[in-house]
């Protein structure tokens, strides 16, 4: 019996002992592993840049090893995808609630920011006043950062005083809103922003310029289509370069109504009422600019430029003019050979008489001219030879600015 019992302890002993040590091993083991690891290389991380997706920023996080050690990384880690949203944008960058578009609402003005994260475009149509846009630029958009403000197919009437009170506007587009007026500070507290300013197809009778004087950045100013009548004096805009004035019924332009615009480089004073033009009408500061007059009753330009700021490209087709003579063109016809540019005088009555052999007799002023046709038969001048002109007194000498630049030149190199 007492055999039985000691054999009975041996055994229990025996099998307590054989688990311990195997799980004293399998600690060991993990110790070691654990201390591999943690010898091993850290992982680099890599920032993968943003880019774009639905019109928010992603950042990507991805992890990598180098190829002789294998370390095993959480799931979590190997890639991690920021959404940059409406929440981390500037205030001044986000629409107002109330004019995101709504499926099957119609607002007066609807706002759009996903299409550029730094900018808002802006859309408001059928306005039925003034009163109504400017409560909502002194409310929902107040010192908001606007790219495009676009209003149209409204009623507006008579726009006043800080119309657009204080949010920056970068293109302001008023174009076809029925505007009858316009005070000096319509625009005030947008006009340090505003490139561009287009206020074309409205029913503006006069404007006074020197509103603009205070538009550091205004670049392009368009006024067409309404029904402007003279031009006294167009400002000094220190930016404009381009003045749209097309299709209204200008027929007055005082001297030097754009003698202030040092910077300008197109006029467009096309179809207009312009009849007759002032001595220095188009005297400008600018050294280098075209000038469109097309579609005016204009017969003569004697005296409107200045001979040391001719424009290199003047357009005027369909107008009245019908002697093209030597003192009034020439400078005009050399300015635009200068610039590698044309001469456009398509559909005015020009007579083929003697006045005009000067021209004929020179082929490369001839080659600069467009759509010049004898007055009756429609014949193009460019056609007519020498012997047409063959019993006409000689033209009176005369050399174009190009041609003396070029005798001076020749002399210098002589000496």
């Amino acid at each position: 019996m007492h055999l039985r019992w000691i054999t009975a302890v041996l055994l229990v002993i025996l099998l307590t002992t054989v688990p311990l040590d195997a799980q004293k091993r399998r600690k060991g083991e993990k110790k070691k592993e654990s201390e591999a690891i943690t010898a091993a290389p850290k992982p680099e991380v890599k920032q993968e840049g943003s880019g774009r997706r639905s019109g928010r920023h992603t950042t990507t996080t991805t992890t990598t090893t180098p190829s002789t050690t294998t370390v095993a990384v959480p799931e979590e880690e190997v890639e991690e995808e920021i959404q940059i949203t409406n929440e981390s944008r500037s205030p001044v960058n986000v629409c107002p609630p109330e004019m995101k578009p709504q499926e099957g609402k119609i607002l007066p003005c609807t706002c759009r920011d996903e299409l550029d994260e730094n900018a808002l475009m802006v859309e408001c149509v059928a306005l039925t006043s003034a009163q109504q846009m400017h409560k909502i630029f002194n409310s929902l958009l107040l010192g908001k950062r606007i790219d495009a403000l676009e209003v149209r197919n409204s009623t507006l009437g008579p726009l006043m005083a800080r119309q657009t009170a204080q949010a920056y506007v970068g293109n302001l587009l008023m174009r076809g809103n029925e505007i009858t007026e316009l005070v000096y500070d319509t625009f005030q507290g947008t006009d340090q922003n505003v490139g561009r300013l287009d206020l074309s197809s409205n029913q503006l009778s006069r404007v006074n310029f020197s509103m603009f004087d205070s538009f550091t950045q205004l670049q392009v100013l368009n006024l067409g289509e309404n029904q402007l009548t003279n031009i006294e004096d167009a400002g000094q805009a220190p930016s404009l370069r381009v003045l749209y004035l097309y299709s209204n019924k200008i027929d007055t332009i005082a001297p030097k109504a754009f003698g202030r615009l040092g910077g300008l480089e197109y006029l467009d004073l096309r179809w207009n009422n312009l009849q007759v033009l002032a001595p220095g009408a188009f005297h400008v500061s600018s050294d280098r600019w075209q000038l469109r007059l097309r579609a005016n009753q204009l017969s003569s330009l004697e005296q409107a430029f200045s001979e040391d700021n001719m424009p290199y490209l003047i357009d005027l087709s369909l107008n009245s003019i019908a002697s093209l003579t030597d003192n009034i063109y020439g400078p005009l016809i050399d300015s635009a050979i200068l610039e590698g540019s044309k001469f456009y005088v398509a559909g005015n009555p020009i007579v083929c008489d003697c006045s005009l052999s000067w021209l004929i007799k020179n082929a490369r002023l001839l080659s600069i001219v467009v759509g010049a046709r004898c007055d009756g038969d429609g014949s193009p001048i460019a056609d007519l030879g020498l012997e047409d002109f063959r019993k006409c007194p000689p033209p009176r000498k005369w050399k174009s600015p190009l041609d003396r630049a070029l005798a001076e030149a020749k002399d210098v190199d002589m000496n």
